[in-house]
């Protein structure tokens, strides 16, 4: 159980340190970190679909009505090529998926200080304050469409920032306390 929770802690710090990173150039240089991370995914969008329909036509059985590898395929390489098209349409998208990220992930933090507060530790208290703050910034993400593309990419870049920093130190919160979360799984 320990290294497990180690291992989730391990994780979550390295993707808060990316997120400070990727944060960082959102807020720097909004219009081509954007872009690049468009490029970047249509390309693997596009690989993907490529890879797809080449599994399709290469595999035995091509009549399989139940093989949807072609139709993986075509979807998929029409994302890539309008997300290469058209990069700034990741605009849009990208503070919807980021706050749903930021919502589950809060949600979850949000579940470990319901633990801390039945083994009666502190700590607590800070981890739900994180969670609860880490939950408005998402929903903010999620629903408040903001006028400029420039504007957004930079506020992404500024929550980003600071929902990783407050990820970190509820991580160490975490870690500090992981033999009273143990034991009551025990």
């Amino acid at each position: 159980m320990e290294k497990k929770i180690k291992k989730m802690s391990n994780t979550s710090l390295i993707i808060s340190i990316i997120f400070i990173i990727v944060g960082l150039f959102l807020f720097i240089k909004p219009d081509t970190t954007v872009s690049i991370i468009s490029y970047v995914i249509g390309g693997a969008l596009l690989g993907s679909g490529i890879f797809s329909a080449y599994k399709y036509f290469t595999a035995e059985g091509i009549g399989n009505v139940f093989n949807f590898d072609l139709i993986y395929g075509v979807l998929l390489s029409i994302g890539g090529i309008f997300l290469i098209v058209k990069p700034h349409a990741l605009a849009t998208l990208f503070p919807i998926i980021l706050g749903i990220w930021i919502i589950i992930n809060s949600v979850t933090k949000f579940q470990y200080a319901l633990v801390l507060k039945k083994i009666k530790n502190e700590d607590w208290v800070y981890t739900t304050l994180i969670s609860v703050l880490t939950l408005a910034w998402g929903i903010v993400l999620l629903f408040n469409p903001f006028k400029t593309f420039l504007i957004i990419t930079q506020t992404i870049g500024v929550f980003i920032i600071v929902y990783a920093v407050l990820d970190i130190i509820d991580n160490f919160i975490i870690r500090k306390n992981i033999k009273d979360i143990i034991t009551i799984f025990k």
